[in-house]
């Protein structure tokens, strides 16, 4: 029973514990096709779980509905197809991915739509190619959303990262290897 219990000690203090993660949200504007407003993108980092998610929200989106099919995106039964691009800008250089984003209404209608990129279940996260570039300073995230509907305009949405330090703090326990 000593030896049991010695060998369970042991392996508390060695086995390696994953760094919290957290999250961060920068304020952006989004052109969609002649219009522009503003958006918010919001990073998380859920090291144990999901991983390194990215949100696009789009506020006020029912008026754009003619224009982009947001409920392609919705629910188990929206499109897989990869229709999201990110492309992170900065002093090491351009680096890009594409993805698959899943999308929903907001509690509140009025606030937004809200587009993810994140990792599905037992696969390799898109954002991973891309993570580190989010926490650097003067870094241009831009995302470029298309929708499935011929014809409906592209949605371009730009960040700038001014301050790195929340971010770095908040996604670094993603960044892997």
């Amino acid at each position: 029973m000593r030896i049991l219990g010695l060998a369970l000690a042991v392996s508390l203090f060695t086995t390696p514990v994953l760094a919290a993660g957290g999250d961060a949200d920068l304020s952006g504007e989004a052109t969609i096709g002649a219009e522009s407003r503003h958006v918010t993108l919001h990073l998380a980092c859920d090291p144990a779980h999901a991983g390194l998610s990215a949100v696009l929200t789009l506020p006020r989106f029912a008026d754009l509905a003619p224009r982009f099919d947001f409920e392609a995106f919705e629910g188990p039964a929206g499109t897989t197809k990869p229709l999201t691009a990110l492309r992170i800008v900065g002093s090491n250089g351009v680096r890009s991915v594409i993805a698959a984003a899943s999308g929903a209404v907001a509690a509140d209608p009025s606030t937004g739509f809200t587009l993810t990129v994140a990792a599905p279940r037992r696969s390799e996260n898109p954002l991973r190619a891309v993570a580190p570039g989010f926490a650097q300073a003067g870094t241009r995230i831009v995302w470029t959303q298309s929708s499935p509907r011929p014809g409906d305009v592209v949605v371009v949405a730009t960040f700038t990262v001014d301050d790195a330090a929340p971010l770095r703090a908040a996604l670094e326990p993603c960044f892997g290897p």
